[in-house]
């Protein structure tokens, strides 16, 4: 599913955020990525999302290198990848419901089953009474759970999560750490950035951990079957 060969990345001329960063994540994986403020998450995440390209080496997505791919191909790539970013990046002028929906309104679905699967999901994850309301009308976590429920309702085929429980209490929180099990265990490839180490210690899944710009792998890798 992804594979990093030497990467290093660096902004400008300012130190290396990542160097020689090594690794190989299976279709099916979970895991989380930790390590202190500064030490690199969003940048690795941004790399797997394809929206910053490596200062040097070579990235797998999908079995392929990420420097060959044109911008279609490119977008493509994006849409089986699930994005939950730290800023939410949500779409004011859209209720809560159409901002979950978005992704299958770009895939060509616009049938009435969306609009109760969004509900159904939203309703999930505790916003039931918000489906019609605006983001600038709702608080900071529940923009959040409205990011993630955005992320995996097309049930990508990789996970990306940027601190997705920063302004969360622990009972949401590992609410949905729990729904990103259920979508691992039908075949997506979660990884999820995070510098909350007591809420992963939670969960039995490997870990990567940044640590001097440089990847330390803590855990054996562990596969789930595709349904």
């Amino acid at each position: 599913m992804v594979r990093f060969e030497d990467v290093a990345l660096a902004y400008d001329d300012g130190p290396a955020i990542l160097r020689d960063v090594a690794f190989d994540l299976d279709p099916g994986s979970f895991h989380f990525v930790v390590g202190a403020s500064g030490a690199g998450k969003s940048s690795l995440l941004r790399l797997l999302y394809l929206a910053q390209e490596p200062t040097h080496g070579r990235i797998m997505l999908f079995g392929r290198d990420t420097r060959t791919l044109d911008r279609n191909e490119r977008a493509l790539a994006r849409r089986r990848i699930g994005m939950v970013f730290q800023d939410f990046r949500l779409l004011d002028h859209l209720t809560a419901m159409e901002n979950v929906a978005l992704p299958l309104r770009i895939a060509g679905h616009f049938d009435a089953q969306v609009d109760r699967h969004v509900a159904e999901l939203l309703t999930w994850v505790g916003l039931a009474d918000h489906l019609n309301a605006y983001p600038p009308t709702l608080s900071g976590g529940q923009q959040q759970r409205v990011a993630i429920a955005r992320a995996v309702i097309a049930r990508p085929s990789l996970l990306l999560a940027d601190e997705p429980t920063g302004n969360l209490d622990d009972r949401i929180a590992i609410r949905l750490l729990y729904l990103f099990e259920e979508l691992n265990k039908l075949g997506t490839t979660v990884i999820i950035a995070t510098h909350n180490e007591s809420l992963v210690a939670r969960f039995q899944h490997p870990v990567l951990k940044l640590r001097d710009a440089r990847i330390d792998r803590v855990g054996p890798a562990r596969r789930r079957p595709r349904a």
